[in-house]
């Protein structure tokens, strides 16, 4: 095997790794995140005008 495949393979061996570390990290914060909203009394009616972006207006030109 050349060494370009072989390090090809390991990016990909790694690819999946890094995937499975995020998965596995991100059910963990979200499970910290319910914790802590149901230590807090927390709904998710409570955080939805937290959870959305408000969007700048753009001001309207003048074309004249």
């Amino acid at each position: 095997m050349s060494k370009l495949a072989e390090l090809m393979a390991k990016k990909a061996e790694l690819e999946k790794q890094i995937e499975a570390a995020k998965q596995a990290e991100q059910a963990d914060a979200i499970k910290q995140i319910v914790d802590l909203a149901k230590s807090y009394g927390i709904s998710y009616a409570d955080l939805k005008p937290h959870m959305t972006r408000r969007r700048k207006r753009r001001a309207v030109m003048d074309a004249s």
